[in-house]
C-alpha cells in the first residue's frame, strides 16, 4: 500500500481584502491563513510517513508572485524533501506565463533540481520512486494555446475549433500513454482543468480564465487507479471506483462565494486495482453573513443587533447586509453595530436603502397652472421637507429671473 497525500489550489496571495497586516510578523493575516493551510497536508504528510506528496496547481494568485510568497511556499516544498517525501507539483492556470517559451511560476523546481521533487509541465508519463514502490504517473498540466497557435495552419481558426483541436491532441497523447503502462504497478492520472460533470465553486474572483473542458469519459479508463484534479475549488467526488476520480478542492476560503465549501485535502492509500480516499478539512476561516430585513421592522436597532448576536462568531470574517426604508437610515447605530461584532477577524457591512415611490402625477397640476411655475413646482414637492422645498424653490426662483 502506498500512502499519498494530494492537496491543491493554494492561491497565495488571495483573499488578503480581508486581512490587516501583523506587525509583529509583517504579513498580512489572511496570508497566514494560507500558510497554516498549507502547513496541515504538509505536516500530515510528514507525522504519517506518507509515501508521496502530490500538488495539482494554482500556487499563487498569479505567476509573478511576490517574493515572501515564494519562500513560504518554498520553505513547505523544502520540509517534505528533507523528509524524503517524494512530491509532485503539478501546472496549474495560475501558474503559468502566457508566452511561447512556456514558462511558469514552478520553474524555479525544475532548474534546482531539487531532490524528491518533480515538477510537471507537459502532458507525459514517468514513474516516481517511494518507499513502498513505484507510481507510474500520468501528468495533465493547464494546456495554454500558445504552442498551438505558433502553428500557421492553427491561427485562423474559430477559438471552438481551436479547443476542438487541442482537446483532440490530449486524448490522443493520453491514449498514448496509457497503452504504455505497466499492468502490474498502481498507475494515477493528475491534472489540472475542468472536467464537463463538475460542480464549479466561487472562484470567479480570481479570474480564472479560460480553460480547457474534458468529458469525464477520457479519465474513466481501468488502466488508472486514481485520478485527482485540481482547479476547481470545491472538493467532490466524481466516479468512486474504476478509477476514483476526484477533485481535492482548495485549502483555505477566499471569499464569501465559498462561505459554504468546507475546504481540506485528500489522504489516499493506493493498491493496485484500489483507491481508498478520506477527505481532512483545514478547517478553513469562517465566512459568515448576517442578512436582515429591517422595513417592516418597529425596534430597527434592537432587531437588527438580535440577528447579529444570533449568527456571529468570534474569529470569522463577518459580512453584515440589512434593508431599511430610506426614512429609517439615521436610526442605525453603526458604532454600536461595530461595537458588538468587534471580535470577528473582519467585517463588512453592507445596507440597502429603499427608496420612497415618487409620485409625478398629481391631481393638481393641470394647464391653469402653466403660468404659475413656482405654483406648480410647490405642489410638485409636496412629499419634500420644508427646508428642502425651500431651497429647491429658491433656486428655481434665481433660475427664472435669468430668462426675464
Amino acid at each position: 500500500m502506498i500512502k499519498i497525500v494530494h492537496f491543491s489550489d493554494l492561491h497565495f496571495g488571495s483573499g488578503e481584502r480581508y486581512g490587516s497586516l501583523n506587525p509583529e510578523a509583517g504579513l498580512n493575516r489572511r496570508f497566514e491563513d494560507f500558510i497554516a493551510a498549507l502547513d496541515k497536508p504538509i505536516n500530515f504528510a510528514v507525522d504519517n510517513k506518507v509515501d508521496l506528496a502530490i500538488f495539482t496547481g494554482d500556487t499563487y494568485k498569479h505567476a509573478t508572485p511576490e517574493p515572501v510568497y515564494q519562500r513560504e511556499f518554498a520553505k513547505r516544498i523544502k520540509k517534505l524533501s528533507l523528509n524524503k517525501i517524494p512530491t509532485i507539483l503539478l501546472v496549474g492556470n495560475h501558474d503559468v506565463l502566457y508566452r511561447i517559451d512556456g514558462s511558469d511560476a514552478l520553474d524555479i523546481y525544475s532548474t534546482l533540481d531539487i531532490e524528491s521533487v518533480t515538477v510537471f509541465n507537459r502532458i507525459e508519463l514517468k514513474n516516481i520512486k517511494t518507499k513502498n514502490g513505484p507510481v507510474q504517473v500520468i501528468s495533465l498540466p493547464h494546456i495554454t494555446k500558445s504552442r498551438l497557435l505558433a502553428k500557421k495552419e492553427y491561427r485562423n481558426l474559430s477559438i471552438r475549433e481551436q479547443d476542438k483541436s487541442m482537446i483532440e491532441k490530449v486524448k490522443e497523447a493520453l491514449k498514448g500513454y496509457l497503452e504504455k503502462l505497466d499492468p502490474l504497478l498502481p498507475a494515477i492520472l493528475l491534472g489540472h482543468g475542468a472536467i464537463e460533470t463538475a460542480q464549479f465553486g466561487a472562484e470567479q474572483d480570481l479570474s480564472i480564465g479560460k480553460v480547457l473542458s474534458y468529458p469525464l469519459s477520457f479519465f474513466q479508463m481501468p488502466q488508472l487507479d486514481y485520478v485527482g484534479f485540481g482547479h476547481i475549488h470545491r472538493h467532490q467526488v466524481l466516479q468512486e471506483k474504476n478509477p476514483l476520480i476526484l477533485y481535492a478542492g482548495s485549502l483555505e476560503r477566499v471569499d464569501f462565494g465559498e462561505e459554504k465549501e468546507d475546504k481540506g485535502f485528500i489522504y489516499l492509500e493506493l493498491q493496485k486495482g484500489k483507491a481508498k480516499h478520506e477527505f481532512v478539512s483545514t478547517n478553513p476561516r469562517k465566512f459568515i453573513t448576517v442578512s436582515c430585513d429591517l422595513t417592516c421592522s418597529q425596534n430597527l436597532q434592537t432587531d437588527l443587533e438580535n440577528e447579529i448576536k444570533d449568527k456571529k462568531q468570534a474569529g470569522a470574517i463577518i459580512r453584515l447586509k440589512y434593508k431599511i426604508n430610506e426614512e429609517d437610515t439615521g436610526h442605525i447605530d453603526q458604532e454600536k453595530i461595530k461595537s458588538i461584532l468587534s471580535d470577528s477577524f473582519a467585517l463588512v457591512i453592507q445596507s440597502e436603502i429603499v427608496r420612497k415611490d415618487r409620485t409625478y402625477r398629481i391631481a393638481e397640476l393641470d394647464t391653469s397652472l402653466i403660468s404659475q411655475p413656482l405654483l406648480a413646482l410647490e405642489k410638485y414637492l409636496f412629499d419634500y421637507t420644508e427646508k428642502e422645498k425651500e431651497n429647491l424653490l429658491k433656486k428655481a426662483k434665481d433660475l427664472i429671473s435669468l430668462l426675464d
